[in-house]
């Protein structure tokens, strides 16, 4: 992982301390991903949410290169994600904090792992024909919205429940206790994203990043 150029040293330890936060609390999947982010050159953006337009968002740095290289190399899933970046809204640390920055980084996150696994699927296409991997909008959003209902679960304090509950990602047991709601982030996707896995389930995501070959 690297740091834009002019990132505020408190931004840069914000998403430092986070990414730490997640492989130390996260679940196998999150340490997973994670851990493949951390290991590759992905690039990792701050700047208002004027220009982000979200409290997150994730995207290849250049989809010429990005083009360019699937019809050049053979591309591992490192050399995927050193194509693609993590754009954070300053207002996200911000305001929502480290919890916040966690949040973001591990929706966005599994955004950035599930590109890279369809570029790197693209680029060994030729070997394996039958392992081309393009997640529709909804795929994506589903794996994310997962991986964020399963990480508020791990780390367990109130404000992160809260949040989970709020958002439709989290239900709460009879018991007392949180868990997952597939229905909820079903009622989530179709409200705020139009996406529902028999009638829309939005552009794949070789489109949404432009790619080409």
């Amino acid at each position: 992982m690297r740091f834009d150029e002019g990132i505020q040293e408190k931004y840069r330890d914000s998403v430092t301390a986070a990414f730490d936060t997640i492989m130390r609390v996260g679940d196998d999947e999150h340490r997973m991903y994670i851990g493949e982010i951390l290991a590759s050159e992905m690039l990792i953006r701050v700047a208002p949410v004027s220009e982000v337009k979200a409290s997150g968002i994730t995207g290849v740095i250049s989809s010429v290169k990005t083009n360019y290289d699937l019809a050049t190399e053979r591309l591992s899933l490192r050399d995927a994600l050193g194509l693609i970046y993590i754009a954070i809204a300053e207002e996200t640390i911000d305001t929502g904090g480290q919890r916040g920055c966690e949040g973001t980084l591990v929706h966005e996150g599994r955004h950035a792992y599930d590109f890279a696994q369809m570029i790197e699927s693209r680029s060994n296409a030729d070997m394996n024909p039958l392992d081309v991997l393009d997640p529709t909008l909804y795929d994506l959003e589903w794996n994310a919205h997962k991986a964020a209902g399963n990480y508020m679960l791990r780390v367990g304090k109130q404000e992160y429940l809260d949040e989970g509950l709020g958002l439709m990602i989290l239900c709460g047991n009879e018991d007392g206790t949180c868990a997952v709601d597939d229905d909820g982030i079903r009622r989530r996707l179709k409200e705020s994203y139009g996406l529902e896995i028999d009638a829309n389930q939005g552009p794949l995501a070789s489109k949404m990043i432009g790619i080409l070959v």
